[in-house]
This record gives structure tokens, sequence and C-alpha cells, in this order.
């Protein structure tokens, strides 16, 4: 039985670790909307902080792959994100992710955001909030495209199972794995996740149009 949460309190992880082998060169320095593509999610992320300061304890960034250039990049950001840099990035996004998981406070929730989901916005993720505050004891997170995935704010009492997750198996597999414990929120902006550089150029013309 999951623990009481009497108090939610959240970190926000963003994922940035990648490689980006299917992009072929860093996809979230590229370009989007006027934009790097990895400002969107962390732009969306600062503002949600900030309109949830009782709530949102920080905003951090997980790099790995390009590690070098995306740090001085988010040195440009006038809120500094806490940047955890995965030695173990190559080994897939559940070590990434685990990783990151790890260097949060044990006692406060995590909302787990991917870089490459430039259209998921503050309006979502407030949603997911306010349904995690209505089910503080189990997972909140996305619904899109007749699936489940994230954004997806888990309460601390899944971050034993969180700092487990290996390989390519991310959080995904946790919600599908745990679905009983689980109450989504649609986020069709959530089904956009670039990554190859024809996705991109699809998504800059379906913004033109």
């Amino acid at each position: 039985m999951a623990k009481k949460v009497d108090v939610l309190i959240v970190d926000v992880l963003i994922m940035a670790a990648g490689g980006s082998h299917r992009f072929g060169r860093c996809k979230l320095l590229a370009d989007f909307r006027g934009a790097p593509l990895l400002s969107h999610a962390l732009n969306t992320a600062g503002e949600f902080a900030r309109r949830r300061p009782e709530l949102i304890a920080s905003v951090n960034v997980v790099v790995g792959g390009y590690a070098t250039e995306i740090q001085e990049a988010l040195k440009r950001w006038g809120d500094q994100p806490g940047i955890f840099q995965c030695p173990d990035w190559a080994w897939g996004l559940g070590h990434s992710l685990a990783f990151g998981v790890r260097q949060l406070p044990a006692e406060n929730a995590v909302l787990i955001m991917l870089a490459d989901q430039p259209l998921v916005g503050v309006a979502d993720l407030d949603r997911l909030l306010v349904s995690a505050l209505a089910h503080p004891e189990k997972i909140t997170c996305a619904e899109f495209s007749a699936t489940l995935g994230v954004p997806a704010l888990f309460p601390p009492s899944f971050k034993p199972q969180l700092v487990t997750l290996q390989g390519d198996r991310g959080a995904k597999a946790l919600l599908l794995q745990s679905s009983e414990q689980v109450v989504s929120v649609a986020v069709p902006h959530a089904a956009l996740d670039i990554d190859t550089q024809d996705e991109l150029q699809n998504a800059e013309g379906r913004a033109a149009k």
C-alpha cells in the first residue's frame, strides 16, 4: 500500500540526456519556432514553477549526450535550472532517469518531462498537478494517442521503483506496470515527441498553417 502523502512538494525533472542518434546532431539545440527545442520545455517548467512557488521546489535538467553544448546553452536562461550530468546516459533513458531521480530529495514528488515535447504547456502541467493534489498517493500522467506517458507526476512512494529503471525502460514502463495506481489526464500536446529532422520540419510546417 502506498504511503500517505501529507504535503505534495514537487521537483521537476526534464530529461535531456539522449544522444539524438536518429536526429543526426543535437536535436535539443535545433531551432523550433524561433528558439532551441529544449527552451520550450525549460520555459514551460520555469513558468509553471513561478505560478506554483508553494508547491514546486525546483526545476532540473538531466544531461548526457551533448552535455557540454547543452550546459553552455543553459547559461543563457535567466532562471538557472539544476543540472545533473549522467555518466551512463548511453545505457538508455532508464539509466538517465534513475540517475536524475537519485539526485532529488527522497521526500518530494517528481514531475518528469521530456525535453523534446515542445507543445506541452503550463496549462497541461497545471491539470496534472490539480489531479495529483486530488489523488496524492497515485501517479498522475498524460494520456494521448490512446496511450499513457509523460509528463507524469510520481509521488515519493514510487521513487524506489524509479531508481531501479535500466536501459531503455523509462517511466512509461512503470506507468503501464502500475496501471491500477495511475490517474490519467488528457494531454494531447504530449503526442508530439520530436526524434528526427523530418518530424521537426513537419511540426514547423503545421505551426505555419
